[in-house]
C-alpha cells in the first residue's frame, strides 16, 4: 500500500504541536524530520506551514465532533446525550491539550464553529423535550462551552487536582449553565 504522505505529514505537525505545546513552535522542516521526508516534499501537499496548521486544527475539532458523537450514539434521554458529549468534549481536549490549546488560539477554522453547533443542537433538545428552562440555546451553550473550556484548561495544567472527579464537576456545570432538570420531576 503506497504512503499517504499527506496524512503523514499532519500527523508529524500534530505530534510536534502537541510535543512542543504551541503552534508557534513548530517549523515546516521539523515536520519534514517528524515525517522522515524532505522539507520540500511538504509543498505537494500543503502550500506553506500556515496551511498546514491550520488543517491540524480543523483535523482536531473533526476529532472532537467525532468523540462527542460516538458518546452520545444511542443515548436516548436528551439531557443524558448532552451530558455524555460533554464529558467526551473534556475528555478529547486532556486527552490532547496542546493541539487543544492550537485549536482554541490564533488559528480560527470553520470546524470550530460547526463543533460549537453541536453544542447548541444538544441544548435545544433538552429544551425540546421540556428538560430545559433554557430561553435561549445558544447563548446558554456558549455558556456551558466556555465552562467546559475552563475545566480543560484548569485540569491539564494541573498535576495533583483538587476537588470533586472530573464527571462531577462536568455534570454540575452543564446542569447549572444548560438550565436541565434531572427528569424527576
Amino acid at each position: 500500500m503506497p504512503r499517504d504522505l499527506r496524512s503523514d505529514l499532519l500527523a508529524a505537525a500534530g505530534t510536534l504541536v502537541e510535543r512542543n505545546g504551541s503552534v508557534e513552535a513548530v517549523s515546516l522542516r521539523g515536520v519534514a524530520r517528524e515525517a522522515g521526508v524532505s522539507a520540500p516534499a511538504v509543498y505537494g501537499h500543503f502550500a506553506d506551514l500556515g496551511v498546514l496548521l491550520d488543517a491540524v486544527v480543523a483535523h482536531g475539532f473533526t476529532d472532537l465532533v467525532a468523540a462527542v458523537r460516538a458518546a452520545t450514539d444511542g443515548v436516548p434521554d436528551p439531557v443524558e446525550r448532552l451530558l455524555a458529549g460533554c464529558g467526551a468534549y473534556v475528555r478529547c481536549g486532556l486527552s490532547a491539550p496542546g493541539r487543544y490549546r492550537a485549536m482554541f488560539g490564533s488559528r480560527q477554522v470553520p470546524a470550530g464553529a460547526a463543533a460549537f453547533d453541536v453544542l447548541v443542537d444538544a441544548v435545544g433538545a433538552c429544551v425540546q423535550a421540556g428538560r430545559s428552562a433554557s430561553r435561549d440555546p445558544r447563548a446558554d451553550a456558549t455558556l456551558v462551552w466556555t465552562a467546559l473550556h475552563g475545566l480543560v484548561t484548569l485540569w491539564a495544567g494541573w498535576v495533583d487536582r483538587p476537588g470533586p472527579d472530573l464527571d462531577a464537576q462536568v455534570d454540575a456545570l452543564v446542569r447549572r449553565l444548560a438550565l436541565v432538570d434531572d427528569g424527576s420531576a
